[in-house]
């Protein structure tokens, strides 16, 4: 199995959530951004002059940067991933916002064997492009879903172990809904009262 669990020595986020677990990513994933590159470079006409250097020189360094910096970890109650070494995108996508994770292959994903897991989250759907994202190259796809949705449901439940430490906060909050009801029936007897 590819997906690393963080079993052996728990990790946690900069926020203190304990990862669960982390994704790894193709290598061929690097043949993708440049075939992506190549491709935006054939249709313009100045690209069309960069393709020998960037195929040559300048692409093999830049993808392999680009994918070094992809990260993907799901914790208790996220799934956070990061992405890009000039331009660093960073999100944290809540799990109970998850409503589905598709697998996409386009015929270049198809062509390299790798697929995409397209997130779509409350607000956005999928003829939009708000409340969604998208994970390229994830290996295993079919199992880190399986892994996220699992997650999902445990935390929407409240099973999850973040949900167990919630619950002293759900216990207070019923202790102020039973000061109100309280004041409530005392002010209820004090307006009886003055009407008698």
């Amino acid at each position: 199995m590819t997906l690393t669990p963080s079993d052996s020595a728990p990790r946690h986020t900069d926020d203190g959530s304990r990862i669960l677990l982390e994704a790894r990513f193709d290598p061929r994933l690097k043949h993708y951004f440049m075939l992506q590159a190549l491709l935006i470079q054939l249709v313009t006409f100045f690209g069309i002059i960069l393709i020998p250097f960037w195929a040559l020189l300048i692409g093999p360094v830049v993808h392999r940067r680009q994918y070094e910096a992809l990260e993907c970890e799901l914790t208790e109650r996220s799934l956070n991933f990061r992405r890009g070494f000039l331009f660093r995108v960073q999100k944290n996508v809540p799990l109970d916002k998850i409503t589905d994770l598709a697998l996409n292959e386009g015929p270049i994903l198809r062509f390299l064997g790798l697929c995409s897991l397209t997130i779509e989250t409350a607000g956005g759907g999928a003829g939009t492009a708000m409340g969604q994202a998208a994970l390229v190259g994830i290996m295993d796809p079919v199992e880190f879903r399986n892994a996220v949705i699992r997650q999902r449901d445990l935390a929407v439940s409240g099973q999850g172990s973040r949900a167990i430490a919630a619950e002293p906060q759900s216990d207070a909050s019923g202790q102020v809904l039973e000061d109100i009801r309280d004041s409530l029936g005392r002010i209820e007897k004090m307006m009886a009262a003055k009407k008698d």
